[in-house]
C-alpha cells in the first residue's frame, strides 16, 4: 500500500521558512492569510510545488462587525477561500469553518452538506471529545452519509490524543476512509500523525510549534500572569518535545542517556540537548527552531525510508516509553508524561 503525505505544518513564516521547511519534510502546510500571502509569492516565483493552505478560520472569533470600510448598510461579502486556493493551483483545496463543539451534530452537518463550484476537501475542526465513545459513532455516520474528502484538525487544551479511547476513535475514521477510498488528511498534529499515515491516512501535516500542533483551546487561569514557561525542544529519543528546562534537570545525570542528537545543528554543538536550558539568552530561541526542524525531519525520514516503517515506527515507541519511565522513577525527575499514542497505538 502506498502510503500518505508527511509535511510540515508552520503558522507564521517567511518564504524562506518554507523553502527550507518544503526540502526537510517533502512539503509544507499554511495557515491563514499570511500563509496565503506567501503562497501568492512563492505562485509569483513559480516556486509553489509542495505547498498548500489551511484557511484556519476555525482560530478567529465571529466578528462582531466588519474591518472593513463601507458605507452604512453595504453589506461585505466574506473573503472567498475557495477562488484563492484554485486561482493558485493548489494540490488540495479545502474549505473555511469553524470550530465545531462536540455534540452539535447541526453544525457538523451543515459543514459536511455545503456545495462548491470546485472539487474541495472539507475541513472539520473539532473538538477532541467528538473522538471519545459518546459521539465517535455520530462523526462517523455523518462522514459516511457525506461521502467527501476530510481534513480533520482537534481542538484540545493539550493534547487532543491524550487517552486510549480517542486514538481508538481516530483509528475507526481512518478505517471508515479506507473502506470508503476517501481522503482523510489530519492537520496540526504531533508524531501521532505517523502511525496515522501508515494506517490510511492521506496527508498529515505535524506541527512545528505547540500551537501548531492542535488547535488550540485556552486553559483556564487565575490569580497572578505567570512566568514565560521555558521553551519546547523535539527529544528524538522520546518521540516528543520536553521543556528546556526540565532537559536541564538531567545534567547532574550527563543527560541520562535521553538527550543525545546527532542532527547537523547538534552536531556543530556536542550533540547534547542539555544546551538549550539557558533562559536568558535570547539566542536559544532560534537555536531551538534549528535543531527542530533537523532532528524531526531526521526522524520522520529514517522511519519511513525503512523497510517496515510500522516495525520501525513500534520499535522506537517501545524504547521512547521505556526510557522516560525508567527516567522518571529512578532519577526522580519530572518528565512531561509520554503522550497516550507511543504505547496505546496497537
Amino acid at each position: 500500500m502506498e502510503l500518505g503525505r508527511t509535511q510540515a505544518y508552520l503558522g507564521r513564516c517567511q518564504v524562506d521558512d518554507v523553502r527550507r521547511c518544503r526540502e526537510r519534510f517533502g512539503g509544507v502546510t499554511l495557515q491563514g492569510l499570511g500563509g496565503l500571502k506567501i503562497a501568492k509569492a512563492l505562485a509569483r516565483a513559480g516556486d509553489l510545488t509542495g505547498v498548500d493552505l489551511d484557511p484556519a478560520t476555525y482560530r478567529a472569533r465571529p466578528a462582531k462587525a466588519s474591518n472593513q470600510l463601507a458605507l452604512p448598510g453595504m453589506d461585505i461579502a466574506p473573503f472567498d477561500w475557495i477562488a484563492a486556493q484554485a486561482e493558485l493551483g493548489l494540490p488540495v483545496v479545502r474549505t473555511p469553518g469553524t470550530r465545531i463543539r462536540v455534540g452539535r451534530v447541526e453544525e457538523l452537518r451543515a459543514e459536511l452538506d455545503r456545495d462548491y463550484p470546485v472539487d474541495v476537501t472539507v475541513m472539520l475542526a473539532l473538538d477532541a471529545g467528538w473522538l471519545g465513545p459518546r459521539h465517535i459513532g455520530t462523526l462517523e455516520h455523518e462522514l459516511k452519509v457525506a461521502d467527501r474528502d476530510v481534513s480533520l484538525s482537534f481542538a484540545a487544551p493539550v493534547n487532543p490524543l491524550d487517552t486510549r479511547r480517542r486514538i481508538d476513535g481516530l483509528r475507526r475514521l481512518l478505517r471508515w476512509a479506507a473502506d470508503s477510498r476517501r481522503g482523510l488528511e489530519l492537520l496540526r498534529v504531533d508524531l501521532s500523525g505517523l502511525p496515522a499515515v501508515i494506517e490510511g491516512a492521506s496527508v498529515i501535516a505535524i506541527g512545528l510549534g505547540p500551537s501548531t500542533r492542535r488547535v488550540s483551546v485556552p486553559l483556564a487561569t487565575r490569580g497572578a500572569a505567570r512566568a514565560k514557561p521555558s521553551p519546547f525542544v523535539f527529544v528524538p529519543r522520546l518521540l516528543d518535545w520536553q521543556r528546556a528546562n526540565v532537559i536541564g534537570g538531567l545534567s547532574n545525570w550527563n543527560g541520562a542517556g535521553l538527550t543525545y542528537c546527532d542532527c547537523a545543528v547538534c552536531a556543530d554543538a556536542g550533540q547534547d540537548l542539555l544546551r538549550f536550558d539557558r533562559p536568558q539568552d535570547p539566542k536559544v530561541a532560534e537555536e531551538i527552531r534549528r535543531h527542530d526542524e533537523l532532528a524531526l525531519s531526521g526522524v520522520i525520514r529514517q522511519i519511513m525510508s525503512s523497510d517496515n516503517p510500522e516495525a520501525e515506527l513500534k520499535f522506537r515507541r517501545v524504547n521512547a516509553v521505556q526510557r522516560a519511565k525508567a527516567v522518571s522513577s529512578s532519577l526522580n525527575v519530572e518528565l512531561t508524561a509520554p503522550p497516550a499514542w507511543l504505547d496505546s497505538w496497537d
